[in-house]
């Protein structure tokens, strides 16, 4: 994936240090001692980004590949009445599925791509992405398996907004929002909520005013604590 926006602070990724991270947060790449393989990498840039730079843009081009070392990135779309509608996210041990699209058929990135984080990522150019393709038989393999578990992923979201109520939906996320944060306060607007969800901000302040209501949550400024309640409606098994 390529910066259409911000330009990153790169420097060379021959450091031992950098390759060990890349090694400790892809695990799977930590047996790959390839020669080709470790050129690539050692060839390949250290790139960093602050929060809530734009990387790439719909039917831009797509000439570089990245391996998330810190940070998290968001994928997303425009609805025709200018929602944004999240895809997925990309974060450490990750790989931007869009990215292997538009690299491997050469065509136009497909989506919207903005940090959430301040990003620090190794950077493959086009041409490092598929000789690594070619030398690597664990880098493969981990574009093979993040490819399933992202198809999985978006199939298991699209079965909830075809099958699941909206207020079912925004439930089910705050729990593993609320999970994955080991805390019982979240730091999220309404409108990170709607993005995620693919509606709109009045509508999900209104599901959160009933949950409220019923003292599953508490509502501040920017933050969303559990209530009395302390549970949260979820499906029925």
């Amino acid at each position: 994936m390529a910066s259409t926006r911000p330009d990153p602070s790169a420097e060379p990724a021959g450091l031992s240090d950098t390759v060990q991270q890349l090694f400790a947060v892809y695990p799977e790449l930590a047996d790959a001692d390839q020669p080709e393989w470790l050129d690539i990498l050692e060839q390949a840039r250290l790139v960093e980004f602050p929060a809530h730079s734009t990387l790439m843009t719909a039917g831009a081009p797509c000439d570089a590949f990245l391996l998330m070392l810190e940070g998290n990135l968001r994928l997303y779309q425009i609805a025709d009445d200018g929602r944004e509608v999240t895809l997925y996210r990309t974060n450490p041990g990750h790989i931007c599925l869009l990215s292997l699209n538009s690299l491997i058929h050469d065509k136009p990135f497909r989506a919207n791509a903005v940090t959430e984080t301040d990003i620090r990522a190794l950077m493959l150019s086009a041409e490092q992405f598929h000789r690594a393709m070619q030398a690597s038989e664990q880098f493969r393999n981990l574009v093979l398996s993040n490819l399933m578990n992202t198809v999985c992923a978006m199939v298991d979201t699209f079965y909830d907004t075809a099958f699941q109520t909206l207020d079912m939906r925004l439930a089910c996320l705050l729990g593993r929002l609320f999970e994955r944060a080991g805390s019982n306060t979240l730091h999220i607007t309404h409108q990170d909520l709607a993005q995620d969800l693919g509606t709109s901000r009045e509508v999900v302040s209104r599901l959160l005013k009933r949950l409220e209501h019923n003292h599953c949550i508490r509502l501040s400024r920017g933050r969303i604590e559990l209530g009395e309640n302390r549970s949260l409606p979820g499906p029925t098994p």
